[in-house]
């Protein structure tokens, strides 16, 4: 079995084997380390690592587990593969922008080369006798703005590419 996970935004992946003798065979960064668990009950158990004693202690909440070693304490967070992802977004990923509805621009705030901040409006479309603002998705650079002041646009159509 594989597991990934992320700690203090470095990736770990660990490759688990079941031994014979009822223990695990884990490998992780070009190591091998003989792991036997003992349950203490659901939250508790001892781990004996290579010969070293870990008692070890799981609470969990919504967000996160936190982890109890030999009486350090570490917290590690819950995270999808897409939110990490996402924190781990560079300034040199390129967005493009695009309606999702038709309308009119009404007003384009910034200009190409434009340096602006995550969720900054850009511009402004009249869609349905509404104003809609427009905004980055991400910090950088404005590469491309599509359309100009008055021009109808589509749904999907190219408003702007951030970079």
């Amino acid at each position: 079995m594989n597991i990934s996970f992320w700690y203090q935004d470095k990736e770990y992946k660990l490759k688990l084997m079941q031994k014979a003798d009822d223990g695990i065979q884990i490998h992780m960064g070009g190591k091998k380390y003989q792991v036997a668990a003992e349950f203490v009950n659901r939250d508790e158990f001892i781990l004996n690592i290579d010969g070293k004693i870990y008692e070890v202690i799981v609470s969990t909440t919504s967000n996160s587990y936190r982890v109890f070693l030999n009486g350090k304490y570490i917290q590690v967070e819950k995270k999808s593969a897409i939110q990490m992802l996402g924190s781990k977004r560079s300034l040199a990923e390129r967005k493009i922008i695009r309606t999702s509805m038709p309308g009119r621009i009404v007003k384009v705030l910034e200009k190409e080369g434009s340096e602006i901040k995550e969720g900054q409006p850009v511009i402004i479309l009249e869609a349905m006798k509404m104003h809609n603002e427009i905004k980055s998705p991400q910090p950088g650079k404005i590469l491309k703005i599509g359309p100009s002041v008055g021009d109808s646009v589509e749904a999907g159509a190219l408003l702007f590419t951030v970079e």
